[in-house]
């Protein structure tokens, strides 16, 4: 076996001095890393988590979230957008069916029916004026040849009965178009109900007068184009009803010939 060596710890530490070096002295165990600081920062010790560096390729490998800041403040953008873009024009929607509504039921319809007895009573009246030509004994038969081939009453009770069924049928064309009014409504208020509960910022006075400025001059010129183009419209004339019936009475009854 080796002897031991002369020069002893003790001697060691002294000679050491010689070095400018430190004693010599067994180094002890290291229990906790260091990090690497930056030049001229200080080094601070990390605590030591056996896990993390067990799974450090796991941790390097987590993939960042998709979902990010930026993408929920688009999000929101485009919501802004599609919902203001829908409260336009449902709202447009809604006013014009209003003022279509009313313009049909309350202003076209009564100039129809006008229309119609006009020409049924300008037709009626060249008989009237024959008739004030005629004599009594010539009325009598008249009068009898009428009668012949028209039930009065039976006319006037079926005139009254299809008055009181034209009534109920248009009330219920009127419902109709009203409940079209009533649902683009419901559906406007459920938006707005929307928008409200998402805090999305809507001007509503840039919205509610531009449209109404667009549905009255919208309106105006309906009643503009109606007033001078539809309603000066020349129908089929009285002469012209007259020259057909009495076509079809010479080629079915062999009469007026």
């Amino acid at each position: 076996m080796y002897e031991e060596s002369s020069l002893s710890k003790s001697r060691l530490n002294q000679l050491s001095f010689l070095f400018d070096q430190p004693p010599y002295e067994e180094p002890e165990p290291c229990e906790v890393p260091y990090i690497r600081a930056p030049y001229g920062a200080p080094h601070i010790r990390a605590s030591y988590d056996p896990y993390i560096f067990k799974n450090i390729d796991s941790v390097c490998q987590r993939q960042p979230e998709v979902y990010t800041i930026s993408d929920t403040s688009n999000h929101y953008k485009y919501e802004t957008q599609i919902v203001s873009m829908l409260i336009k024009l449902l709202l447009h929607i809604t006013l014009i069916s209003v003022f279509e509504t009313l313009f049909y039921f309350l202003y076209v319809s009564s100039l129809e029916n006008n229309g119609i007895e006009y020409v049924i009573s300008t037709f009626i009246n060249g008989a009237i004026e024959d008739y004030y030509n005629m004599t009594s004994e010539q009325i009598i038969v008249v009068d009898n040849i009428l009668k012949t081939y028209i039930n009065v009453s039976d006319v006037i009770q079926k005139g009254n009965t299809e008055e009181l069924v034209r009534y109920k049928y248009n009330n219920h064309i009127s419902n109709i178009a009203w409940g079209y009014v009533s649902g683009l409504s419901g559906l406007f208020i459920i938006l707005s109900v929307y928008t409200r509960m998402r805090k999305i910022k809507i001007n509503w006075k840039h919205v509610v007068l531009e449209n109404f400025a667009m549905v009255i001059l919208l309106g105006l010129y309906e009643l503009l184009f109606f007033n001078t183009i539809v309603h000066k419209y020349q129908p089929i004339s009285t002469e012209e009803l007259a020259q057909g019936a009495v076509e079809k009475l010479q080629t079915a009854c062999r009469v007026l010939t």
